[in-house]
């Protein structure tokens, strides 16, 4: 008999703009191969999704697009389309799984799926196996509070977060397991999109707040000093307007673009640029960086540990808070010839690895 496993996520088909949605569905797919899998979500998204009604995150979100629902939400709370997510979600997911047992639940929508997680485990002693995408963001608050939960296994993307973890917990088990990649997906050979700029095109990809960690803004700064450089913005947020202003007067019409587009148009996005930047703060992995490298780009990213082992030979690091030494980066991986270093980087994170090693852990649990 195949072992039941329950994948949480209630944004999965209903958005694709974050990463632990794709995750959740592209671990539910390959993890399917191994396990009896089902994936908990508000939408269908896929064959092993079964849809249980909640308000996901998104909507949330695109009502916040209106300044009076937006005030009233943000009133009591700082996140509140992920609070709502939590409280209906738990009040729908925690009956269908009390009724239909699992042998492991894997939440990937943060506290919310924790904690339908725990109520199941405390009746049925159901493991938990949980990924911690926040990583060390804001100083490890948000792995502080989800280590309350007391997941079976707690699984983090680079030795610095499990050491951390461990510190707080020195029971805890914690294993390092990397995000994965769709290679079928992200490559060198498709359509291009087609975004009208010309020169060298460089691409950063991230909700357009001014209040996250993406910090895009010092990448329009960056591209602005790099000799026939263009900048393609893909990415939507409450700030659009803000960026479209900051790019007009940084760069000047003719040498950027803002485009939000669906996931399935992604790799034509990448496959159409010549280089790929995010100069994220307390990134906790990056996917946009594997899936940049898969389409053949190489990346100038920030320099920390985590970009050092993403990135490998594949491109720079820098410090993206020194707009010269950013854009001398930028413009020394512009005028480099890679060849295949960036896809051969990519290929390290394939998800066929990445399902294998999750496997081997629902496995021993």
């Amino acid at each position: 008999m195949k072992k039941k496993v329950a994948v949480i996520h209630p944004e999965a088909g209903f958005s694709s703009s974050g990463g632990s949605q794709l995750s959740a569905y592209e671990m539910a797919e390959h993890l399917a191969k191994f396990f009896n899998v089902k994936l908990l979500s508000s939408s269908k998204c896929s064959e092993l999704s079964v849809v249980i009604p909640c308000i996901p995150r998104g909507k949330v979100k695109k009502a916040q697009r209106n300044k009076i629902v937006d005030w009233l939400l943000t009133r009591f709370v700082s996140n509140p389309s992920l609070l709502i997510e939590a409280i209906t979600s738990f009040l729908t997911y925690t009956p269908y799984l009390l009724f239909k047992k699992a042998d492991v639940i894997y939440p990937n929508n943060d506290y919310g799926g924790l904690a339908v997680a725990y109520v199941a485990r405390k009746i049925y002693k159901t493991s938990i196996l949980y990924t911690e995408r926040a990583g060390m963001v804001s100083g490890g608050k948000v792995l502080r509070r989800n280590l309350k939960f007391k997941p079976d296994c707690l699984v983090v993307f680079n030795d610095e977060t499990k050491r951390y973890a461990q510190s707080i917990n020195p029971q805890q088990r914690v294993e390092v397991i990397p995000n994965g990649v769709n290679l079928s997906l992200f490559s060198p050979s498709g359509e291009k999109f087609d975004h009208g700029l010309s020169g060298s095109v460089v691409l950063t990809v991230g909700s357009l707040n001014r209040r996250n960690h993406k910090r895009l803004h010092l990448a329009v700064d960056a591209v602005s000093k790099v000799p026939d450089g263009a900048l393609l913005i893909c990415g939507d947020g409450p700030d659009k307007q803000y960026f479209e202003e900051l790019c007009s007067r940084k760069l000047g019409p003719s040498r950027f673009k803002i485009v939000t587009v669906d996931f399935s148009d992604i790799p034509k996005v990448y496959r159409s640029v010549d280089l790929f930047s995010l100069p994220s703060e307390d990134e906790p992995f990056g996917r946009v960086y594997l899936e940049a490298m898969a389409s053949g780009l190489p990346v100038v990213a920030t320099d920390d540990a985590m970009r050092r082992t993403l990135i490998g030979n594949a491109g720079f690091v820098c410090n993206v808070e020194d707009s010269q030494e950013y854009s001398l980066a930028l413009k020394a991986a512009l005028d480099k010839d890679w060849e295949n270093l960036p896809i051969e980087q990519a290929s390290n994170y394939s998800w066929q690895n990445v399902a294998e090693r999750y496997a081997e852990v629902i496995n021993s649990m």
